[in-house]
């Protein structure tokens, strides 16, 4: 069963005096439980086309849907709330707040939900965070963590809300060899363990080997 459909997505980005097609005519199925990657040199579209899968933007024309769910002409209010409760998002930059401890950057997103209390909120992303390795530094900040640490953080904020969908954009570009390795292991298990759709910019070959399925770009259209 598709969790993801594209339906002809186009994205163009126009100033006064340009016109970029970032995005042409692009269809795309992918199934629930499925690790994919997705491919391409540098300015193809790729981080694009992953927001527009996140809904952190629209596409210019064509339909996303999502988890059967037409998310065509919904109101930023109701995107962002679907966003919340049922996609994670991991960044090459980690994107964690300095000034946050450990727990605090895994719980930041969870606030944002209602019906649940704060123990129960501290209850759960603790239980992440024990489960990534990380019980021990559950109030260091960010500054006092390793790259490979961070990233791990970052990771357990985007599980902590148990989204069906795990949306990750070079996950391991920031970290040498040896720690991008045990962040894939982690997505791996992820994927294998608890059947979460993975869907993964990367330009890392071998890593795109161990997933399901390669998906590639190139000038803003897909060519496989």
């Amino acid at each position: 069963m598709a969790i993801i459909e594209l339906e002809g997505i186009e994205k163009v980005y126009r100033t006064a005096d340009i016109e970029t097609v970032a995005l042409e005519n692009v269809n795309l199925s992918i199934e629930k439980g499925e690790f994919v990657s997705i491919m391409g040199p540098s300015g193809c579209g790729k981080s694009t086309l992953l927001n527009i899968i996140g809904l952190l933007d629209k596409p210019t024309k064509g339909r996303v849907i999502i988890s059967g769910k037409d998310m065509t002409g919904l109101s930023d209010k109701t995107l962002s709330k679907f966003r919340n409760e049922n996609l994670g998002f991991i960044f090459q930059s980690f994107h964690l707040i300095p000034s946050l401890d450990v727990m605090q950057n895994v719980a930041l997103p969870l606030t944002y939900r209602s019906g649940e209390s704060g123990s129960d909120r501290r209850r759960r992303v603790k239980d992440v965070l024990e489960r990534l390795g990380l019980g021990n530094r559950l109030h260091h900040l960010p500054s006092q963590l390793s790259g490979g640490q961070c990233q791990r953080v970052a990771i357990a904020r985007a599980i902590a809300g148990n989204p069906e969908i795990i949306l990750a954009d070079e996950p391991t570009g920031n970290l040498d060899s040896h720690m991008g390795a045990e962040v894939m292991d982690l997505l791996h298990k992820l994927n294998r363990e608890e059947g979460r759709t993975i869907v993964m910019v990367t330009h890392n070959e071998e890593q795109s080997r161990s997933t399901d399925r390669i998906i590639r770009f190139y000038d803003g259209r897909r060519i496989q």
